[in-house]
Formats: structure tokens, sequence, C-alpha cells
């Protein structure tokens, strides 16, 4: 996707701000434990986990650019504080805070994840909603039981000629429909939900806020990942911003690692046409 550049080192970003300024959102980081919490019965007491990270996570001490020739986010301080420079504006779609930002406040805020069947017993026992921000049309498709569906993206509407080529470009390339954020997400969350209600995101696949990689845990020392300085992405944690941005504690939010793959990989229950 092709953005609007700033003269600034941190490639693809406007000097607009956002109508939050996401500085004013952060909070100190909260120290990371594992997850407690048995997996059966109403009794038991799911606290989530928290993100294993390589570095400490400070908004006054975070910042990042974007590395060109890998494509990829990297964490540079020497651009700490920038927070008011953390809009990307796309020629399709409108303006988005960018990834690095996303992830810097939700690990601020103590956001924690849950394992599909902690989440099951959470919206099954305990009275917590599973949402499902995948495209709607996924959504009747298949999803998990008992989610309601709250879509962070939505098919281009735009009619300009960037929004026709993104299209073209989708339909050609991928044979998909192509997609854009929804800039009313928040509008309609508040619309389904009750404000700061308990919610449990998911989509496909998850992401994490996790920036060391434990490919043989118990064996050898996590690692760095060049990959990772930002964990990864997903729709889930996007979502998780949005709502924390309209005013939900982020203690009243979880997130589904591994998303509705995991969630059917481990043979937990799915509706929909092709369920």
């Amino acid at each position: 996707m092709s953005l609007t550049m700033h003269r600034r080192p941190v490639a693809g970003i406007s000097s607009r701000k956002p109508s939050v300024r996401v500085a004013a959102l952060f909070g100190k980081p909260k120290a990371s434990t594992t997850t407690s919490g048995s997996k059966s019965g109403s009794s038991a007491r799911i606290t989530g986990r928290a993100p294993v990270l390589a570095d400490p996570v400070d908004f006054e001490q975070v910042g990042f650019r974007f590395d060109p020739a890998n494509n990829r986010w990297l964490r540079d301080d020497r651009f700490a504080g920038k927070f008011d420079q953390t809009l990307a504006t796309p020629k399709s779609g409108t303006p988005y805070v960018v990834w690095p930002a996303i992830h810097t406040l939700l690990v601020s805020k103590g956001l924690r994840s849950v394992t599909p069947e902690e989440a099951r017993i959470l919206t099954e026992e305990q009275g917590w909603t599973l949402v499902d921000v995948r495209l709607g049309d996924d959504y009747l498709k298949n999803h998990a039981e008992g989610a309601i569906s709250l879509p962070i993206y939505r098919y281009v509407e735009g009619t300009g000629f960037w929004d026709n080529v993104k299209k073209a470009a989708m339909a050609v390339g991928f044979a998909m429909r192509a997609t854009e954020r929804d800039p009313g997400f928040a509008d309609k969350a508040l619309g389904q939900l009750k404000k700061n209600q308990k919610v449990v995101l998911m989509c496909a696949i998850g992401g994490t806020l996790d920036t060391l990689l434990n490919l043989r845990q118990g064996v050898k020392a996590a690692i760095r990942d060049p990959e990772r300085a930002f964990g990864r992405e997903s729709r889930s944690l996007k979502a998780a911003y949005e709502l924390i941005n309209a005013g939900w504690d982020a203690k009243n939010i979880y997130w589904v690692e591994g998303g509705l793959q995991q969630w059917r990989f481990r043979g937990l229950p799915t509706e929909g046409t092709k369920a």
C-alpha cells in the first residue's frame, strides 16, 4: 500500500495528528507475568498471559522507524516521544495509527491474551462476550460458537482513482475483494456493546505482542527476532486498541491466542454455513 511520505526518518507517516493523541492514552508499563487459572469449571480464575518482552516498554522511551529495505518496523529510541506523528495516510482509505504505536499502547496498558480454552470458559461461564472482528462474510461462513460479529475491516467503499486501483489489484492478483479499516468501528462497538463490557476478541490468526521468540521452551533461551520488534499485528489487537481509545479498560479486554485457526485446531465448536 502506498503511503504519504514524511520528511522525518519515520517512513510512511503523516504529520497529521490522530483524533485522540496516542501519548495521552499511555500509562506506565506493567510487569509481565505468566497465565494463571485452570481450564475447567466456573470457579477457574483466569488472568490471561502478559507478553514476553525483549526490552522494557515505556511510551516516553520507545521510538521506531520503518526499514524499507526489509519492509519492517524497527525499534529506534532516538525517535522516542514522537507520538504526534503516528498517523499513516494511505492513498486509498482513511488515516490510521501505525502498528508500533498500537503495540506500545497495548503493552503499556497491560493487555493480556487467553488460550481458546480459556476464552470458552470466560464466555460460557463467566459472562464475557466473544467478539469476532473478521469480515462479516467470513463470520457467516464459520465462527466460534456464541461469538458476535463486529468487523474492524470492511470492503473498500470509495470510488476514487486509488480506490479503484486497489480493488483491481486485489481482484486480479489475489482473486479477493479489497478491504480497508472501518473508521466507524468504535461507534459500531458502542452500538452493539455496553461501554467497558467485558469482551474476548478473536480474529483469524491472533497475532502476538511478544518481542522474544521462544522456539524451544525449557530447552533454549528465548531469542530476539528482528521481524518481531513489535510482535505481530492482527485484527484482534487493532480492535483492542480501538476499544481502549473508545474508553474501555484494558482489564476488560482479552484476545485469543491463535485466533479462530487455533480454536478450530483444538476441536472447539463452531457455527456458520461451513461449520
